[in-house]
């Protein structure tokens, strides 16, 4: 079976380097496919792995190896290929034109009369051993529960919103039995929920840290095309934003990501990861996100004790995400909701009360309906982010209802804001899975995407560096002698 450079390359390092990890991000029309039918083939006939003291009782050793991925269409190449590559029918392009097919060497191991066309999908060999191909869907790879893997390659991973679940929960404890490899073959998916965790793990792969391997797969790799085909691929996307993507092999992330991947992995800080309870001195500011239904009900408390302003009235200093609750708005009636949040709020405000800000999104009822809800003292020390705001009257009225706040505000400031802090690396947070997901995928037309952790940090980190320097002076009548 021909390969070319770049596929030669990846097979020989992922094997000598022993990584558990390999993270290859091919170009377009790089043979991603045809290389992992080759590496499956490769597990299947020497059963990497299983012992080999008695040769007999190895031959009758059951062995089992996967292809998986994200949606049914991803699995039929590979499953495909291995039928072709194992009865001599593999199509070769040659750069003159031609097309000619591979000579297999072995068609004698492939019991292809056992195998089965239909879901799951299973080829069997003649030495006990057969290959799954799976789609992992919402089941976040329940269906390979249960089982050791001599292998498992994930084709199109990127494209998976649930991969770092997977891989923690399922995947690398199925190839605990026979130390099998994982191997994650994949263009990225801006799309994705999953886009941050690829990235980590390419980036983890390209320095070797965490037994992983990365290589990036160029479309000059394939020498199965002429020059002048490719050529003219580099010519077609010769302006493109996602040239060095579709191809070099290279991680590159769209123009729509709102935060910069790079950035969030440097604002996590694992110290962070089980909260930090009140400390005397500290000072905080509060960030609610209010939900209905299947959203997400969100306080974020940022410890802003380090935070100054300049002389020009800009904030520096670093501040951290040291409490996050996050529950779905369904999950609990509003009292509970109510509740939950008023004890968070007395957990963190020391005697002397001037220890803590509040911004409350209210661009609905529901956060109307909450801040009314609040005790008065809450209220006092709540600011109101959107289009509803309480009514406070100078000459009399509600004494304990909250100044204006500055009415020019707009979401986009607020984000504006977050993305600052985040970027010039005042702003740490926790590792915590679901909020690295969404400011990773954020973007400004979020009509379709979670954003509830998002925002209710954006409402913290403004109130920190913006939101105190922009107190409302309370009015006071005063007389005067003539």
């Amino acid at each position: 079976m021909p390969l070319h450079p770049g596929q030669v390359k990846y097979l020989r390092e992922t094997h000598s380097k022993g990584s558990k990890i390999n993270v290859l991000v091919p170009s377009n029309r790089w043979g991603k496919s045809s290389m992992i039918a080759c590496l499956q083939i490769w597990y299947l006939f020497y059963k990497f792995g299983v012992r080999t003291g008695n040769r007999e009782a190895w031959q009758k050793a059951e062995y089992r190896t996967a292809n998986i991925a994200p949606k049914a269409a991803l699995i039929e190449p590979v499953f495909k290929y291995i039928d072709q590559i194992l009865t001599s029918r593999f199509p070769i392009n040659l750069p003159d034109g031609r097309i000619v097919t591979n000579k297999c060497m072995i068609e004698w191991f492939y019991q292809v009369e056992r195998t089965n066309n239909s879901p799951p999908l299973k080829q069997y060999m003649s030495n006990g051993s057969y290959i799954e191909h799976r789609t992992i869907g919402q089941t976040g790879a329940d269906s390979l529960e249960g089982k050791p893997y001599g292998i498992i390659s994930y084709d199109e991973a990127g494209r998976s919103d649930h991969l770092e679940d997977e891989i923690n929960g399922t995947l690398l404890a199925r190839l605990f039995d026979w130390r099998g490899p994982l191997h994650l073959v994949s263009t990225p998916d801006q799309n994705s929920q999953s886009i941050l965790h690829h990235y980590k793990l390419y980036q983890d792969g390209l320095v070797g840290i965490n037994k992983t391997y990365t290589m990036q797969g160029a479309l000059r790799d394939n020498i199965f095309f002429s020059k002048e085909q490719i050529d003219e691929q580099y010519e077609l996307y010769a302006n493109n934003p996602l040239r060095d993507q579709v191809l070099e092999g290279k991680f590159v992330f769209g123009g729509d990501n709102f935060f910069n991947a790079d950035d969030i992995l440097k604002a996590q800080q694992v110290d962070l990861n089980n909260g930090i309870r009140y400390a005397e001195g500290r000072k905080y500011c509060i960030g609610v996100d209010t939900a209905m239904g299947s959203d997400e009900m969100v306080y974020d408390v940022v410890d802003t004790t380090d935070i100054t302003f300049n002389e020009l009235e800009q904030a520096i200093g670093e501040y951290k995400l040291v409490r996050q609750i996050a529950n779905k708005g369904n999950s609990k009636s509003p009292q509970v909701h109510l509740n939950d949040f008023i004890d968070l709020v007395y957990s963190y405000w020391n005697e002397s009360r001037d220890n803590i800000h509040i911004l409350l999104e209210t661009w609905n009822g529901e956060s109307a309906r909450f801040y009314q809800d609040l005790p008065y003292e809450i209220q006092n020390i709540t600011k109101c982010y959107g289009s509803w705001q309480p009514y406070k009257n100078i000459t009399g009225g509600n004494k304990n209802a909250q100044p204006r706040p500055n009415n020019n505000i707009k979401k986009a400031d607020i984000l504006v804001t977050l993305r600052k802090a985040i970027a010039s690396n005042r702003l740490k947070i926790p590792e915590e899975p679901k909020l690295v997901q969404q400011l990773s995928i954020y973007r400004e037309d979020d009509e379709k995407i979670p954003t509830d952790r998002v925002i209710a940090l954006a409402l913290a980190a403004w109130m920190a560096d913006e939101g105190m320097k922009n107190e409302v002076e309370e009015v006071a009548w005063t007389s005067l002698e003539w």
